[in-house]
């Protein structure tokens, strides 16, 4: 069993690593399919559905700490800094905002 590692996200951050390892390269990335992207699936899911903008803005906003295994990271990791280049995209940009960055200097 991989050590866990806490790590603290925005749901915005979330939304942006579901979208970047799981909808947009699912079947390229193995291991999206873990505990750890299971969980962010759930709080994703918490969204509100209402169209309130202070609302959604909390949402977005709220900070959440998780338990990721070293592999979740390092899965992490490659979606957000490798793989988009796959289709000669440029990297999300918005990866330095979200991510921390002593989980990103490997």
């Amino acid at each position: 069993m991989s050590k866990t590692m806490k790590i603290e996200l925005s749901m915005y951050g979330i939304a942006e690593i579901l979208h970047w390892c799981h909808d947009r390269n699912k079947g390229r990335v193995p291991g999206v399919d873990t505990a750890g992207f299971e969980k962010m699936k759930v709080l994703l899911a918490e969204k509100p559905q209402s169209g309130d903008y202070f609302t959604l803005d909390q949402f977005w906003k709220k900070r959440v700490a998780l338990d990721l295994t070293e592999d979740e990271v390092a899965t992490i990791d490659r979606c957000l800094y490798d793989i988009p280049n796959l289709d000669n995209e440029p990297l999300p940009q918005i990866r330095h905002k979200f991510w921390p960055q002593e989980a990103a200097a490997h």
